[in-house]
C-alpha cells in the first residue's frame, strides 16, 4: 500500500508540474505577442542601426516567418518613389524668375520694335532687354514666346509662319532669337504620303542626333532664319549656356553648332554665351559675376534656365551686338530725324550720308564723283603721290 500511495502521489506531482509548464508556456506566448509589434513599429519609424540583423528572428518570426523581410522591402520602395517624384518636378517645370518691376519711359510714336522670339529662355531675355532700353524712347521691346516648346514641336508652333505675320504687322527693326532648352529630344514627324497606292497619314519618330533628325532640325532652323532675313532685318541668335547635368550640357553644345552653321552664313549674328557662364576651370557653375561685377547666383535651381541676374547678363551680350550693328547702344535713336536736311546722322543707321560729310569742294559746290576729294573720302582711294614729298614711295634713283 505504501508503494502504491507513493506512486499515486508521484503521478499527481508530475501531472501538476506539466500543467504549470503549460501555463507558463502560454503566458510567455502572450507576452511575446504584446511586445513584438511594438519593437517592429519602432524599427520602421526610426530606421535604427540597432535593429535586428537579417536572420535574427523572434519565436513568432521563426514560427510564421517573413516579418523582417516585409519591413526591409517597404522602406526602399517609399524612398524610390520620393526620388522619382523629385526628378519629374525638376524636368517638367520652369523655375520662376523674380523679375523686378521695370518702369519704361513713354515710347515715341515711331519707335522701332525689337522683337524677341523663342521659348522660356526668350521670355526672360525679353525682360532683360526691356530693362536695358527702359530709358530709350525710340526702342520698344516685344516678344513672340511659346513656353515649354521649341523647334522639335511638329507644326505647333509654326515658327516661320508666325514670325512672318508679326514682321508684317509690326515696325520691327531687329530680331533676337533664343530657344532650344527642350530641343534635346526626338522629333515626331506626322504627315501624309502614298502607301500601297493610296493616300494615308503616317507618324515617324526621328532619334535625337541621328542623320534624319539632324536634317530635319537644320531645315527648321534655316526656315526660321530665312523668315527674318527675307525681310532684310538684322538677326541675332543667342546660343545656349552649359547645363548642370553633363549629358544635357553636351547636347546643348551640339545644338549650338547647328544654330551657328545656319545663322552666320545667312548674315545673322550668333552670340556665344557659353564661356560667360562657366567657372575658371571651364565647368558649369550656378554663380558668377553679374553686369556690375558682383558675384551672384545666375542660374536657376533646375540647372538649365537663369535667374533675373542671369537673364540680365545675357541681355548685356545681346545689347553689345546691337551696338555694333547700329553704332550705339541706343540703336534707333536718330531714325526720327533722318529726313531733316540740316541733321547729319553719325550713328543709328546701317549706312551714313558720306557725300554730306565731305562738304563742298574748292569752288563751293558738291564734290564730283570722280574728284580726288570724293575718291579719298567716299571711295577710300589713296590720293595721287607727289614727287619728292615725304610720303612718296616711288624709287627716284640718284
Amino acid at each position: 500500500m505504501l508503494v502504491v500511495g507513493s506512486c499515486w502521489r508521484l503521478a499527481i506531482m508530475q501531472r501538476s508540474f506539466l500543467s504549470l509548464m503549460f501555463v507558463a508556456l502560454v503566458s510567455l506566448c502572450f507576452i511575446s505577442v504584446s511586445v513584438v509589434p511594438v519593437e517592429v513599429v519602432a524599427q520602421v519609424r526610426t530606421n535604427s542601426t540597432g535593429a535586428p540583423k537579417k536572420g535574427n528572428k523572434s519565436f513568432f518570426g521563426w514560427l510564421f516567418g517573413g516579418g523582417n523581410k516585409r519591413i526591409e522591402q517597404a522602406n526602399p520602395t517609399r524612398k524610390k518613389r520620393r526620388r522619382s517624384t523629385t526628378r519629374k518636378n525638376r524636368s517638367a517645370g520652369v523655375a520662376a524668375v523674380n523679375t523686378p518691376k521695370i518702369v519704361e519711359k513713354e515710347k515715341s510714336k515711331d519707335a522701332k520694335v525689337l522683337l524677341v522670339i523663342g521659348d522660356d529662355l526668350a521670355m526672360g531675355l525679353a525682360d532683360g532687354l526691356k530693362a536695358v532700353y527702359a530709358e530709350t524712347p525710340s526702342i520698344k521691346v516685344k516678344k513672340l514666346v511659346y513656353p515649354r516648346t521649341g523647334l522639335v514641336a511638329d507644326k505647333n508652333p509654326d515658327w516661320p509662319e508666325d514670325v512672318t505675320a508679326v514682321l508684317k504687322s509690326e515696325d520691327v527693326g531687329l530680331v533676337v532669337v533664343s530657344l532650344g532648352a527642350r530641343d534635346n529630344q526626338n522629333i515626331k514627324v506626322v504627315g501624309q504620303g502614298v502607301i500601297d497606292g493610296q493616300l494615308a497619314s503616317y507618324a515617324e519618330e526621328l532619334q535625337f542626333q541621328g542623320e534624319e533628325w539632324k536634317k530635319e532640325y537644320r531645315f527648321r532652323t534655316a526656315s526660321l532664319v530665312a523668315a527674318v532675313r527675307n525681310e532684310q532685318l538684322p538677326l541675332i541668335w543667342v546660343g545656349l549656356a552649359p547645363a548642370e547635368e553633363y549629358l544635357t550640357s553636351a547636347n546643348f553644345s551640339y545644338l549650338n553648332d547647328l544654330f551657328k552653321e545656319q545663322v552666320e552664313p545667312a548674315g545673322g549674328i550668333f552670340v556665344d554665351i557659353w564661356a560667360a557662364f562657366q567657372s575658371e576651370e571651364g565647368e558649369y557653375t550656378p554663380h558668377g559675376p553679374d553686369i556690375t561685377g558682383k558675384r551672384r547666383r545666375l542660374r536657376a535651381t533646375d540647372g538649365v534656365y537663369f535667374t533675373w541676374a542671369g537673364y540680365r547678363k545675357v541681355a548685356y551680350f545681346v545689347e553689345r551686338e546691337i551696338a555694333r550693328i547700329f553704332g550705339s547702344a541706343t540703336a534707333f535713336i536718330f531714325e526720327g530725324v533722318k529726313d531733316d536736311p540740316n541733321f547729319i546722322v553719325l550713328t543709328g543707321r546701317l549706312t551714313s550720308p558720306e557725300t554730306k560729310l565731305i562738304g563742298p569742294d574748292d569752288k563751293g559746290g558738291k564734290a564730283a564723283a570722280g574728284s580726288d576729294l570724293f575718291k579719298l573720302t567716299v571711295s577710300g582711294e589713296a590720293l595721287p603721290e607727289v614727287s619728292g614729298r615725304a610720303d612718296d614711295t616711288r624709287w627716284t634713283g640718284f
